[in-house]
């Protein structure tokens, strides 16, 4: 949909607009923040809080966007980036701070098992994620989208430009082919 198009329907029905919007753009948006934060200690929920804050501002700061300066798609980049940028910083800082109570600290460290978990869990998440991407596209794109983003079968067909039927037999088989991969599980 041209910017034109989305902007006329952003302000006469927000809703359908920013579905549209977030439809349009998901997958930039992801691969932007994604981008700025393969660090090991970001974990897939800053990612999505980065998505939902960048996609919140643009609704929220609508007014302030002037199609005349950059194209939709320039400015969500830049939100996103910016954005990803500041959970970076955030997480650096958090990294160094050490909270002090009656003049000594207070760091306390888990025990391993929920620090081993954790890594677990972060590692698994990793290699799941690259077995999707090593489906192919539009397989890869239709699973992150059913899966990741909440999507209808509808919403990917029409984004993808494929039938609802195709959808549905790409996902049947490509969990099939994920499932093979992790023993059935």
């Amino acid at each position: 949909m041209k910017d034109s198009k989305l902007l006329q329907l952003l302000y006469n029905n927000p809703s359908v607009g920013m579905e549209q919007l977030m439809n349009q753009y998901a997958g930039l948006v992801y691969t932007v923040i994604k981008g700025k934060l393969s660090e090991s200690y970001f974990v897939s929920s800053d990612i999505e809080d980065c998505m939902a804050d960048v996609f919140s501002e643009f609704y929220t700061e609508l007014h302030k966007y002037d199609p005349k300066v950059s194209s939709i798609k320039s400015y969500l980049c830049v939100l996103a980036r910016n954005h990803a940028i500041d959970i970076a910083r955030k997480r650096e800082r958090q990294q160094w701070d050490v909270s002090l109570d009656d003049g000594e600290s207070s760091l306390q460290i888990t025990d391993d098992i929920a620090i081993d978990s954790e890594l677990e869990a972060e590692e698994l998440r990793r290699e799941v994620f690259s077995n999707i991407k090593a489906l192919g596209e539009p397989d890869s794109s239709i699973i992150l989208r059913k899966f990741y983003f909440g999507q209808s079968s509808k919403e990917i067909a029409d984004a993808l430009k494929l039938s609802v039927s195709n959808v549905d037999t790409r996902t049947s088989r490509a969990l099939s082919k994920l499932k093979k991969l992790y023993g059935g599980k």
